[in-house]
């Protein structure tokens, strides 16, 4: 078999798209049943036995026969037998085909009998006044299921096609508007006005000079509709939809409007090609998918996502995304339409529902394996009040899964309920954020993009607790779940923020035994300082004040971390000691219980301003919302993995002010080492006192460090340099620091151990 290269039936537009999918059914059900076809690159290739570019180019002149597509249910439909025609025009077109006596016309001229038969036995029905069907949608149903009842077979793939009924009720697929009707233009009607533009109605002689002229015509306009070999003058009619760069009007050209121009081949080809999708109407819709917009009831067409291509803007209000299915491996017609009647687009436990959904089935083997590629094409009001399908992008089917879109299906539940036409702008805003970020993880993965979306979720979890009477209309609570150890792995970057961020967002403290007292419920973790939520023993419910350390993500975030710091102390002012001996020279028990020690490389970087601030809050926000029970041996994998940097090592231990303080708000302070024990292990409880806060968080962190020196040095570290009014440190910075756990396990304290010998070596060099 030779294969035809169909050059004309592209990917891209809708129009030759579906103009390819139109020849390959109109092969299959007029020449033989044998036909495949693939797609190589941008076009269709199609391959027979006995068939050639000849042959088809034969057919189609001289054989074809056209389906029936007639819509008796529209009023602009050409069958209004009684009172003032509401389109002369179309009328004209139905009575020409039924007096015709072309053979080729045969099955449509049945069809246009049975159509009137219908319309008869509407009228004596009652659902039929003046010419036009009473009532709306309800009436429309049944006079659709008379036509059903009435029609030959070969007028039911366009019936199908076009309309879905279900139980008492219809849909519209899609791509055919509403029952063939897309805007003004029905295109049943447009169906036959192109057939008249190229002569297929003609009853002159096949000898006469003008059937001559107008089968040359055809023929020309059919080779560029098929392999775009010759240059044709286009007639001057529209597509519709389907070619957005042929409908003319404002601005379409470079001289101003311009008229719209069309192939009429094209046309007629590609609304036989949305046939192939007419098993869509035998289709078992879900009770979820019937209960939802009505454009489900098309394969591969679901709800507009306004978000993933350069053109998405916020006001948009499209009609849905049709997503057009491409195949490497050459499948018969009966393969292509038995997968497109399935529509596969598997999302978690439902069929996808949005273009969010869909890009995320695949990218998750939620697609039919035939499928490696898809257009994504956009039906909007871009054209006055007309509809364009508009290409905005192409999406290859994962051969595996994206572990990065795996997860996302968790937040499914949480956002879905937050949605709403009621829901506050900032909600809103954040969702569309969300959405994007949702959409470049299925398409791209990444840790990076995959931080965006817990970030972009932080940030409507935060929009959501300013109203407090949406989130309760919503039955919102705070967002829960999202476990540490499985995301954890897939977030990391392996940059410096993201370990900071990790070991800021996994501090917390013991969760209380039974019925927590006022003061253990407040303190909780590092979480319940920055997000909207408190702790308490039924878990996290919203603060009823908001975040207790605000603006976090509206402020710079060493300013809010620094308030987090002066929150801590506040909270550990009231926090019982434990029962272990501590220096209770200085008492304010500050350190969280738990927390993932970093590297003081990293500190180092933190220090001296080598991190990019704006991804560090983004990165925290989102970590904030992880649940980090049992997550620490994953984390810690995570945290490990740093660079070996003694530069950035010695950034932290050269900083006096930072080295003399750390022990204190870690915590533990090493034992120092001595002349008969020069290498202890061991250490000791300390505390900070509750004045060095203040003077930290005001910018005389120098007087804070001077009196822990005094008592670094009552404890045996006795060369600790006193010149600490010459340390410059930024104080976000520094309070940043002072948060963060050095240790990693247990009472290890070699990094800390490592700070204060060098500090207390610098004055013997």
């Amino acid at each position: 078999m030779t294969p035809i290269h169909l050059h004309g039936c592209r990917a891209e537009p809708l129009l030759s798209y579906l103009a390819g999918l139109g020849v390959v059914r109109l092969v299959a059900e007029q020449i033989t049943p044998d036909v495949s076809a693939r797609w190589d690159g941008n076009h269709l290739v199609i391959a027979a036995q006995d068939l050639d570019d000849t042959k088809l180019i034969e057919f189609f002149a001289d054989h074809y026969a056209p389906t029936a597509v007639i819509s008796p249910w529209n009023s602009g439909g050409g069958f209004q037998d009684e009172g003032k025609p509401t389109s002369p025009s179309a009328q004209r077109l139905v009575e020409m085909v039924a007096e015709s006596n072309h053979q080729r016309l045969a099955p449509y001229r049945d069809a246009i009998i049975a159509a009137k038969e219908a319309r008869q036995a509407a009228r004596h029905h009652g659902l039929i006044q003046d010419g036009k069907i009473i009532g709306r949608d309800k009436e429309k149903a049944q006079f659709i299921e008379l036509c059903r009842a009435r029609f030959p077979d070969k007028a039911l793939p366009w019936l199908d096609a076009s309309v879905v009924l279900l139980d008492n009720d219809i849909a519209f697929p899609l791509i055919l508007g509403t029952g063939g009707n897309i805007g003004r233009r029905d295109l049943s009607i447009g169906f036959l006005e192109q057939m008249e533009a190229l002569g297929l109605f003609s009853e002159l002689s096949n000898h006469s000079q003008r059937r001559r002229m107008e089968s040359q015509s055809a023929v020309s306009l059919l080779n560029h509709a098929l392999f775009r070999d010759s240059d044709v003058e286009l007639c001057r009619s529209t597509s519709s939809q389907f070619d957005p760069g042929g409908v003319g009007g404002p601005n379409s050209s470079s001289i101003g409007d311009a008229d719209p121009l069309a192939n009429p081949w094209s046309f007629i080809l590609a609304m036989e090609g949305a046939m192939v999708f007419a098993s869509a109407a035998a289709r078992r819709l879900s009770a979820e998918s019937q209960t939802g917009p009505s454009k489900v009831s098309m394969p591969f067409t679901v709800a507009a996502t306004v978000v993933g291509y350069g053109s998405a803007a916020e006001n948009e209000s499209p009609k849905g995304e049709l997503w057009a299915p491409l195949w490497r491996d050459e499948m018969s017609y009966r393969e292509i339409r038995n997968f497109i009647s399935e529509g596969r687009s598997q999302w978690g436990r439902n069929q996808a529902r949005s273009g969010l959904d869909f890009v995320r089935a695949a990218a998750t083997l939620g697609i039919d394996r035939s499928v490696d590629e898809f257009v994504r094409y956009l039906i909007s009001d871009r054209h006055g009040q007309s509809p364009l399908a508009v290409p905005i992008g192409r999406y290859k089917v994962s051969n595996s899964v994206r572990p990065e879109a795996d997860l996302l299906r968790q937040l499914d539940d949480w956002v879905s309920r937050a949605r709403s036409n009621q829901a506050p702008g900032g909600v809103t805003a954040a969702l569309s954020a969300l959405d994007r970020a949702q959409f470049a993880v299925a398409t791209h993965g990444g840790a990076r993009r995959l931080q965006t979306v817990l970030a972009a979720l932080a940030e409507a979890e935060q929009s959501v607790s300013r109203s407090p009477k949406y989130r309760g209309d919503r039955h919102l609570h705070p967002i829960g779940g999202l476990l540490a150890q499985e995301w954890l792995p897939l977030l990391d970057d392996a940059s410096a923020e993201f370990r900071i961020a990790v070991g800021l967002a996994s501090l917390s403290d013991r969760r209380p035994s039974g019925i927590p007292s006022g003061a253990e419920a407040v303190r909780g973790s590092f979480a319940t300082l920055l997000r909207p939520v408190r702790r308490d023993r039924y878990g996290l419910n919203w603060s009823k004040g908001g975040p207790r350390v605000p603006n976090f993500g509206r402020c710079p975030l060493f300013d809010v971390l620094n308030d987090a710091f002066g929150a801590r102390a506040v909270l550990s002012a009231s926090k019982r000691p434990d029962n272990e001996t501590y220096d209770r020279i200085a008492g304010l028990p500050f350190a969280f219980d738990y927390g993932l020690g970093v590297d003081i490389a990293d500190v180092g970087h933190l220090l001296y301003g080598q991190l990019d601030e704006q991804r560090l809050g983004d990165i925290l926000a989102g970590l904030l919302l992880l649940e980090w029970e049992d997550a620490f041996s994953v984390a810690a994998n995570c945290l490990s993995a740093v660079p070996d940097d003694p530069v950035a090592r010695l950034h932290a231990a050269s900083h006096p002010i930072y080295v003399v303080l750390a022990p204190f708000f870690a915590g533990r302070l090493p034992i120092a080492p001595t002349d008969t024990e020069p290498n202890p292990n061991q250490s000791i409880a300390v505390h900070p006192r509750p004045e060095w806060i203040g003077a930290i968080r005001t910018g005389a962190a120098h007087t804070a460090a001077r009196s822990a020196a005094h008592l670094l040095r009552g404890r045996g570290w006795r060369l600790i340099a006193d010149s600490f009014e010459r340390a410059s440190i930024e104080t976000g910075r520094l309070a940043t620091a002072l948060l963060l756990r050095l240790d990693r396990v247990g009472n290890d304290q070699r990094q800390i151990r490592s700070l204060l010998m060098y500090q207390s070596t610098v004055e013997t060099r």
